[in-house]
């Protein structure tokens, strides 16, 4: 297991039946959302600058009680999101825990 410490804005679970595809197909998904400090992009052709923060999400563990226990967090806050691989795909972290910064 390995951690991210993040300033946190979010946590979302979702769940439903897509029909985008024509033939209606269960969903179901969870993701923390967390700001880092807006980048800019320069290249050849493009100039653009940002200030501020911008918003990035990571997966979570698609799990009811997990989902519960950020209900006692007041957003936006510090938070160490702890991350295992995850099952569907090992190459990737969800975050399956987390713990409060002070």
């Amino acid at each position: 297991m390995s951690s991210l410490t993040v300033l946190a804005s979010a946590v979302t679970k979702g769940s439903g039946i897509s029909k985008k595809t024509g033939t209606p197909k269960p969903y179901s998904f969870a993701q923390v959302h967390y700001l880092v400090p807006a980048k800019s992009f320069t290249n050849d052709d493009n100039n653009i600058q940002k200030l501020g923060m911008e918003e990035k999400t990571i997966s979570m563990k698609d799990d009811n009680s997990l989902f519960a226990q950020f209900s006692s967090i007041q957003f936006p806050c510090n938070l160490q999101l702890i991350l295992d691989a995850d099952p569907e795909n090992p190459s990737r972290n969800i975050v399956v825990d987390f713990k409060s910064e002070l």
